[in-house]
């Protein structure tokens, strides 16, 4: 006869060490964050980092995580983490930290699923905005192969940012308007 199993079981965690990019973060109690964490094969999950030796890095960050993970469990728990990449220009330049600004909150309603091509995608696009000269222009042709990446269908090279916009927005049927268009640095585009 076989192990009886109860369904205490079931929710037993289990650690996962993956890569991942911080969309946001929220403070949470006296000295703890909850993050937001786009992850190469867990997809996008909610992640406490508790205590004050937790690791809290800026929202863009490129990380090394492990994480506690529990079935149903609406918040995981970050366990460690380390770099992945550090940023040159992202965090120095006003112009940079706008681009990586309007990205992420894009990219927090769009990412969703694990899929690890389309996580090192990212990955690599966010290090050579950080290395551009002008990340600004190249705001709209990444914006545009996330679109085709997420299963959008291509489009139009030479469509606005607000155009773009509403295709998401017809894609993503939660999508919440843009507010970091709002910035100065987007005047002009």
């Amino acid at each position: 006869m076989g192990p009886l199993l109860y369904p205490s079981h079931l929710a037993m965690s289990q650690e996962v060490k993956t890569r991942a990019l911080v969309l946001r973060r929220y403070p949470f109690r006296e000295r703890s964050w909850i993050l937001h964490l786009h992850t190469e094969t867990e997809g996008t999950v909610h992640a406490l980092a508790h205590g004050q030796r937790s690791f809290t890095p800026l929202p863009g960050a490129l990380l090394y995580v492990t994480l506690r993970l529990r079935p149903h469990r609406e918040v995981q728990r970050l366990v460690e983490a380390e770099w992945d990449y550090i940023y040159q220009r992202f965090f120095q330049s006003a112009q940079h930290t706008g681009v990586l600004i309007l990205l992420l909150e894009w990219m927090s309603q769009c990412l969703r699923a694990p899929d690890p091509s389309l996580f090192e995608w990212v990955r690599g696009q966010l290090i050579r905005l950080d290395r551009s000269d002008q990340p600004h222009l190249q705001i709209r042709p990444f914006l545009l192969e996330l679109f085709w990446r997420l299963g959008g269908g291509p489009l139009p090279t030479s469509i606005s940012l607000s155009e773009i916009e509403q295709a998401y927005q017809s894609f993503f049927s939660e999508w919440k308007p843009i507010r970091s268009f709002y910035l100065p640095i987007f005047a002009d585009l």
